[in-house]
């Protein structure tokens, strides 16, 4: 629950919402430009009708449309999952999805909450208008290094660009250094799958990957 963000009250990208796996949430999205949109919950395991594809959410002769300009839609949905997840316009008109309408949104467990001081969200997305499109890192085309604490950090990658490929490295000089990736695409991955190996990924559009990052391991 919350109120209502003022309209000059721009994020880019759009706030980190973090919800309880298993506990029911009502997202209510509002429409303040100019033309219809929608808003897709993706990765979310969801009833369609709230899912958020404009003209195609939905099931039969009940197909939700996008959201009128000026108008709302409540979005319903319980998560049956932890993990790491991306909200973003869908098939919009403009370039919406260039002026930063995206986020991240995080499922966590009933009781663990998470450690803001060890857990970090790094949103790649491309902010601008057509030519002048121009990569961002959580929203900033000239990123402020991230801060991480001694000992064992998570990253949560999420790569939401128009439709760039985003290449991700940890580099000291030229030395590539080491992670552990523990999920994808919210989904959390097997322990055979969580052994440390060279730090590099090719994130496409839509795509999250979850790393641990150890002091020890070089950084």
């Amino acid at each position: 629950a919350g109120e209502e963000p003022a309209p000059d009250s721009i994020r880019f990208p759009g706030s980190l919402l973090t919800l309880r796996r298993g506990e029911p949430t009502e997202i209510t999205v509002v429409n303040r430009v100019g033309a219809p949109l929608a808003v897709h919950w993706h990765g979310m395991e969801i009833e369609s009708w709230f899912d958020g594809v404009g003209g195609w959410s939905g099931a039969g002769r009940s197909v939700r449309p996008p959201i009128a300009p000026g108008d709302s839609f409540i979005v319903r949905m319980t998560p049956p999952r932890a993990g790491t997840f991306i909200y973003h316009t869908h098939d919009e008109a403009g370039s919406e999805l260039g002026s930063g309408l995206y986020g991240a949104l995080i499922v966590e467990e009933p009781t663990a909450s998470r450690d803001s001081t060890r857990d970090h969200v790094v949103v790649y997305g491309m902010l601008g208008h057509g030519p002048q499109l121009q990569p961002a890192v959580n929203g900033s085309t000239t990123p402020t290094p991230l801060v991480v604490a001694p000992g064992t950090n998570r990253l949560r990658l999420v790569s939401i660009p128009v439709d760039e490929v985003a290449s991700v490295a940890l580099v000291q000089d030229t030395t590539v250094l080491s992670w552990r990736p523990v999920a994808r695409d919210g989904a959390e991955l097997p322990a055979a799958a969580r052994t440390a190996r060279r730090a590099m990924a090719r994130l496409t559009a839509g795509q999250t990957l979850d790393v641990e990052v150890d002091l020890e391991l070089g950084i």
